[in-house]
């Protein structure tokens, strides 16, 4: 409310109201008193010593009793203590005294609006507007009130006063508007509008005001003549690009939204939050479409948001995002590490990259990473596992166990986590021929999720790789494939078991099925699958697929003697 604090410096004037009358000017051993009370009592209200300050302005009312200042004090002091009765009681006395004081009037308004006594607040300011029609601030104040008290046609009464003194203002047609539209009046409401818009057509903030209307009450033909008029004026204006843009978004318009927000997203004024608000709800929607045309304009809206926030970690996170979910990670990757170089906190980001480096069987720049990011994160237990995932790819497993292990302890309640940590120590014993060991990994990590494709799949294929208890092996590596039909790693182990059993034909399919969803990069699934092309008496593309694997990171003495003899050895 608009009550101003009466400051100590006047507390002299006080005297000038007491029942104490005298003669001459010179103040009494009582007035001096009293003056001398008052002041320790403000001192202690200004060090928000509330009870002490209490308690010496009603020392100050036993002597002055019609001292109608410290009464003010009290009630506010009283308000400070949530004890409205006593603040009601001490503000209705000072009144008693002094029934125009603006600043007494006030407090007694803002304790009834407390009490939600809205009628008795604004009658209140009737009264002060009465003795003061020329403050501004107490039309609105009054307007508010009566719009409290869901009397809106008085408070439209009130702001039509003071129109009458200020001219259409944007600040008193944008309450009136609000006004009309709470008391279900939009065609009053557009004639406020249309009132402030029509003072000086080239006010871009009414114009925009008159257009949001439109669109609000469902009239988008008109919202959008409006938004094209103001661009015509101002063509960076954001406002109407992006309100223009949603309009295209609402009509299932999505490439011409995109289109329609590069002047936005080209703008270094306009802050890159309200761009990242705008376009990080389509990456899903964009990747999930498969429409070509449509991702090329998502990419291009989100690298114009690159160079035009250069130094924005996020603009190239979202950048990274946008390419990653239209399966571009290749060129996601350089995005998310422009984004850590410049904000080297960004976890999530990192992740991406780990993930990035993972399915696209980067070992060594996955390594690399979280050795770097474990200097930034040493208690984040996800960038242990996939430093432990680098190293057991990278076939240093004895180190890869060491990190794993201590991945392993900083879990807690991440049990997802917790099962790809095991699923990795299975395969690192696995391959350091301690079988019990690996086994018991597997059957814990399968102990959180008996469905885990990844557990089953690498514990069946350890199992196969000592050629033990191979209908097990077979019958879990069948259950990964129908938990996850997809997974290219699952597709080659099962293959690979066909292999073993001379079933070539077969092997091949499931090989070359692995190949075509992703695994392409793999260079352990390339030399597989040239291991079955040989058997096929394919051997010239054999010999391709084994040099291919070589390209890819295979660096075994085995690979290297098939493609200088041109013949299988396993």
């Amino acid at each position: 409310m608009l009550h101003n604090k009466i400051i100590a410096v006047i507390i002299l004037a006080m005297f000038t109201l007491s029942a104490i009358a005298q003669p001459a000017n010179r103040p009494t051993k009582k007035e001096l008193d009293i003056q001398a009370m008052f002041i320790d009592a403000n001192k202690s209200k200004m060090l928000g010593n509330i009870n002490l300050a209490i308690e010496r302005f009603e020392a100050v009312l036993k002597q002055d009793k019609k001292n109608h200042v410290a009464m003010y004090e009290l009630s506010e002091l009283y308000i400070l203590k949530k004890d409205d009765e006593k603040a009601m009681r001490y503000i209705k006395s000072a009144l008693d005294l002094a029934p125009d004081n603006a600043h007494y009037n006030s407090l007694y308004a803002d304790i009834l609006v407390h009490r939600s006594n809205f009628d008795g607040a604004s009658k209140v300011y009737d009264q002060l507007i009465k003795n003061n029609p020329e403050n501004e601030d107490l039309y609105f104040e009054q307007a508010y009130l009566y719009a409290k008290a869901d009397r809106y046609d008085e408070a439209i009464r009130i702001y039509n006063m003071l129109e009458g003194k200020t001219g259409i203002i944007p600040e008193i047609s944008k309450q009136k508007y609000d006004l009309y539209m709470r008391n279900d009046q939009p065609k009053k409401a557009l004639e406020e509008l249309q009132k402030l818009a029509n003072i000086d057509p080239t006010n871009i903030p009414s114009q925009l005001l008159l257009a949001q209307h439109h669109e609000r009450m469902g009239s988008k033909d008109k919202a959008s003549k409006i938004y094209k008029k103001v661009l015509e004026t101002d063509p960076k204006n954001p406002d109407a690009t992006l309100a223009l843009a949603n309009l295209y978004q609402t009509q299932g318009e999505t490439n011409q939204y995109l289109r329609s927000m590069r002047p936005v997203f080209g703008n270094a004024d306009v802050d890159i939050d309200l761009k990242i608000k705008e376009i990080v709800p389509y990456i899903k929607e964009v990747s999930e479409s498969k429409d070509a045309a449509l991702q090329a304009e998502a990419i291009s809206l989100t690298k114009l948001l690159t160079e035009t926030h250069p130094d924005e970690a996020k603009a190239f996170s979202v950048h990274g995002d946008m390419l990653n979910y239209c399966e571009k990670p290749l060129e996601a990757l350089p995005q998310y590490e422009r984004a850590v170089a410049l904000e080297s906190n960004a976890f999530v980001v990192w992740e991406q990259i780990f993930f990035i480096n993972s399915a696209l069987n980067q070992p060594k720049a996955l390594l690399e990473n979280t050795e770097a990011a474990l200097e930034l994160f040493p208690s984040q237990p996800a960038v242990y596992f996939f430093n432990g995932l680098a190293l057991t790819q990278l076939k240093r497993h004895r180190e890869a166990l060491d990190i794993l292990e201590e991945a392993l302890m900083m879990t807690g309640r991440n049990p997802s986590l917790k099962e790809q940590v095991l699923i990795q120590i299975g395969v690192n014993y696995g391959y350091l021929g301690k079988p019990e060991k690996s086994d018991g990994a597997f059957e814990e990590a399968l102990s959180l999720n008996d469905k885990s494709p990844l557990a089953l799949n690498n514990y069946a294929y350890h199992l196969a790789l000592r050629g033990e208890d191979m209908k097990r092996a077979e019958k879990m590596v069948q259950q990964a494939l129908e938990e996850s039909p997809n997974d290219p790693s699952i597709q080659d182990t099962y293959g690979w078991m066909l292999y073993k059993k001379g079933k070539y034909k077969e092997a091949q399919k499931w090989i070359k099925k692995a190949l075509d969803n992703g695994a392409a990069n793999n260079p352990s699934v390339l030399e597989n699958y040239g291991n079955v092309l040989f058997q096929l008496n394919d051997t010239d593309e054999a010999l391709k697929y084994w040099e291919l694997a070589r390209e890819k990171g295979a660096n075994s003495e085995l690979l290297d003697k098939k493609i200088a003899d041109r013949k299988l050895y396993e």
